[in-house]
């Protein structure tokens, strides 16, 4: 209604109109906000009453469903060492057996503790890639091994 008012005036005043109608929209984003945060903790604390968690993370930009002890295979990750522990902080989503937690696109990171030793470095097997061009006696065979690392998911908890 204010912008059709606005329109009539005539379009010194529309240009002027931009700068008013900026503050009302971030007083209701701050409002929205703050009721998605409400909800949030709500439903944190809902999640925190179960036994059990899984969780969706991201590790090197692939996601992975895990839960506490499981054993998960990643490409090869070359900063890290085995031994090292390593917190997990992009999570798409966090729930248990009745509650789930999904984030756009992470769940916040002061909800959630999840943490991963690293076990080994290891190869896959002999992998072989054949070339072949038909009628120009041309035929190739590459072969290698893919490097992996094995993680434990040492503890997932909603804090």
């Amino acid at each position: 209604m204010l912008s059709t008012l606005l329109k009539g005036l005539g379009s010194s005043v529309t240009r002027g109109s931009a700068s008013i109608r900026q503050p009302i929209q971030n007083t209701l984003r701050q409002v929205q906000t703050s009721a998605v945060e409400q909800d949030t903790t709500a439903s944190v604390q809902k999640l925190r009453e179960q036994l059990r968690y899984y969780a969706v993370a991201e590790i090197a930009g692939r996601p992975f469903l895990i839960t506490k002890n499981d054993k998960v295979i990643v490409n090869r990750l070359n900063d890290v060492k085995v031994g090292d522990i390593i917190k997990l902080d992009k999570v798409r989503e966090l729930g248990s057996k009745d509650y789930t937690l999904k984030g756009s696109p992470y769940v916040p990171e002061n909800v959630f503790d999840i943490n991963a030793t690293v076990i080994e470095h290891t190869k896959s097997k002999l992998i072989q890639i054949v070339k072949k061009k038909r009628r120009k006696n041309y035929k190739r065979t590459i072969e290698h091994k893919q490097t992996h690392t094995v993680l434990r998911i040492s503890n997932v908890d909603v804090l």
